[in-house]
C-alpha cells in the first residue's frame, strides 16, 4: 500500500511539473544552449543577391567560412520584400548548405529604408530636409508602417523556419550631425510635426521644424519624440518575433561613432540605446560602425576601443546584455580601389580584439565584396 501511495504521489507531482514547464516562457538550460549554439564569436554578413552573381561556389563559401572561424551568418537584404517565400531572393540551396554545415542563419533587413521603390503608401515616407537619392526612407512615427514591418516579421518566421534570429539594422533617423552639413535629416514631414504637436504639446500650435530647432524647450521634447518612436519600433518587432516563435532571437541595432557621446547619438540618430537595452531587452544588441568611421581609410583594427563609452553605457543599463559589434571590411576599397584595403590580417585583428575586449559576437560587411577583392583571412 505504501508503494502504491508513493507511486501515485510521484505521478501527480510529475504531471504538475510537466504542466508548469509546458506553460513556462523560460527555457531550460538544455533548451537555452540549443537556441544559442554558435551565436557567439565571429560571424559574417552575406548579401544573397550579390553572392548569386559572384561565381563563387557553395563549396568555396563553406571553406571560406570555416577558414575564418565563422560561427554564424547574417543574410542581408536591402530590397523591398514582405516576407513571403521567395526562392529567387533566398535560394533553398544557400539555406540548405549553410544549415547542413552547422551555420546558424540570421535574417537581417533595414528598419528605416529600402534601396528600391517599395509598394507602400507615400504617406508613410519620412520627410527629409534634403532628398536622399536612390534610397526610400519610411517613418517610425507612422503606426501603419511599424505594423507593416511587424507583419513582415511574422511572414518571415512562418515561411522560413531556417532562421534562428531576425534583426533590423539602421533602425534610426538619418543622420549623424547632418543638420550642420548635408541636410539628410528626417522625419520632418507634416505627419511627424502634427503628431509631435498632438502628443507633446497638447494640441497647441503646430510648429515648423525650424521653430522647433530654435527653441531649447521644444527641441529637447523633439529629441524625446524621436527616441520614443525608435524604442516603440524595437518593442513592436520583438513582440512580433516572440509571439510567432519564442525561440527566434531578436537583435536590436544601435550606433558607434568615434568621438561621440550617448547624448549626441540620441540627438542625431534618435537612438536612446540605454532605453532600448533596459526596456526592450533584445537578445543581442549590435553596435554598428558609423559611416564616418568605416569611411576612414586609415582606420585601425582596434578602433572599437573608441566605442567603449557605448559598450560601458549598455553594460551599465543591463549588466547581462549580450553586445555585438559590426565592422565594414569591404565597402570602401570595393568602390574605390585606390584606398588601402582592409586585409585578412586587419579583419582577424579586429575579430580577435573585440572578443577579447568583452563583446559577445561580431559581424562584418560583406562576404562577396570582400572575397571579390581577393581578400580573406590566411
Amino acid at each position: 500500500m505504501k508503494f502504491i501511495y508513493t507511486l501515485t504521489l510521484f505521478l501527480v507531482l510529475s504531471t504538475i511539473f510537466l504542466s508548469c514547464k509546458a506553460n513556462s516562457d523560460t527555457p531550460t538550460k538544455e533548451e537555452e544552449s540549443t537556441i544559442w549554439k554558435n551565436i557567439d564569436g565571429n560571424s559574417i554578413q552575406i548579401d544573397p543577391l550579390a553572392f548569386y552573381n559572384s561565381g563563387i561556389s557553395y563549396d568555396q563559401l563553406i571553406k571560406d567560412l570555416k577558414k575564418a572561424n565563422i560561427k554564424s551568418v547574417h543574410l542581408f537584404l536591402v530590397n523591398f520584400w514582405d516576407g513571403k517565400r521567395d526562392n529567387n531572393l533566398l535560394k533553398p540551396e544557400l539555406l540548405k548548405v549553410l544549415k547542413d554545415n552547422g551555420f546558424p542563419i540570421w535574417l537581417m533587413v533595414l528598419g528605416n529604408c529600402f534601396y528600391e521603390k517599395p509598394d507602400l503608401p507615400d504617406t508613410w515616407q519620412m520627410g527629409l530636409m534634403t532628398p536622399y537619392p536612390g534610397v526610400y526612407f519610411y517613418s517610425f512615427h507612422h503606426p501603419d508602417f511599424v505594423k507593416w514591418q511587424a507583419n513582415r516579421v511574422k511572414n518571415i518566421i512562418k515561411n522560413y523556419p531556417e532562421f534562428v534570429g531576425i534583426e533590423f539594422a539602421e533602425s534610426y533617423f538619418p543622420e549623424w550631425k547632418t543638420l550642420a552639413n548635408n541636410g539628410f535629416y528626417g522625419d520632418v514631414s507634416a505627419y511627424a510635426l502634427n503628431k509631435f504637436n498632438k502628443i507633446y504639446l497638447a494640441g497647441s500650435q503646430v510648429y515648423t521644424f525650424d521653430e522647433i530647432r530654435k527653441s531649447t524647450e521644444l527641441y529637447k521634447k523633439w529629441i524625446e519624440f524621436r527616441s520614443d518612436a525608435i524604442v516603440n519600433f524595437n518593442k513592436e518587432i520583438k513582440q512580433a518575433i516572440k509571439s510567432s516563435n519564442p525561440d527566434v532571437l531578436f537583435a536590436s541595432w544601435g550606433m558607434g561613432v568615434r568621438g561621440g557621446t550617448m547624448a549626441e547619438i540620441k540627438e542625431h540618430f534618435g537612438l536612446d540605446m540605454e532605453r532600448i537595452v533596459k526596456e526592450v531587452k533584445p537578445d543581442i544588441y549590435y553596435v554598428q560602425t558609423a559611416a564616418q568611421d568605416w569611411g576612414d581609410a586609415t582606420l585601425q583594427p582596434d578602433y572599437f576601443k573608441s566605442y567603449d563609452y557605448v559598450f560601458n553605457a549598455l553594460k551599465k543599463a543591463d549588466s547581462n546584455v549580450k553586445i555585438g559589434i559590426q565592422a565594414d571590411i569591404a565597402s570602401l576599397s570595393y568602390h574605390n580601389p585606390n584606398v588601402q584595403k582592409r586585409s585578412g590580417a586587419w579583419w582577424s585583428a579586429f575579430m580577435d580584439g573585440v572578443i577579447q575586449h568583452g563583446y559577445y559576437t561580431n559581424t562584418a560587411y560583406e562576404y562577396t565584396f570582400y572575397k571579390k577583392q581577393g581578400l580573406w583571412v590566411n
